[in-house]
């Protein structure tokens, strides 16, 4: 019983420990930048994804201090699309955040399946509003 207290402790430990960036300008990311929550720290930001690949992870934050506050985008690669979260399958269609509705603390995560197209990434899990780029 209590090997398994300790497990638990670490996992949640872990959790909370995520590498976090402050993004205030235009910025792309690299499979070396997996695994980090970005918490985006201005208006009309854009954050290019590298091309997918199978378990990269990224978190995103609106790290605004009040509603309504940013407006940003994450663009996949050209030949990348992103499903779940009710979007229609497409390629190169970037997830928009808008201030319209857009709250603080407001985040979501997205999984690289290694598969280019419409299938490349996938939302592992959303809290707040984020749409599909016409």
């Amino acid at each position: 019983m209590a090997l398994k207290k300790e497990t638990n402790q670490m996992t949640l430990n872990a959790h909370f420990n995520r590498s976090a960036t402050d993004v205030t300008g235009n910025v792309t990311l690299t499979a070396a930048d997996s695994g980090k929550t970005f918490v985006v720290k201005a208006d009309g930001v854009v954050i290019t994804l590298p091309s997918t690949a199978l378990g990269l992870t990224y978190t995103f934050k609106n790290g605004s201090r009040y509603d309504g506050e940013y407006a940003y985008t994450v663009a996949p690669a050209a030949a990348d699309g992103v499903t779940g979260n009710g979007f229609t399958a497409a390629v190169n269609k970037a997830i928009t955040v808008s201030k319209a509705t857009s709250r603080a603390k407001d985040e979501f995560t997205i999984l690289g399946t290694g598969t280019a197209g419409v299938t490349g990434w996938t939302f592992q899990q959303v809290m707040g509003t984020v749409t599909r780029a016409a």
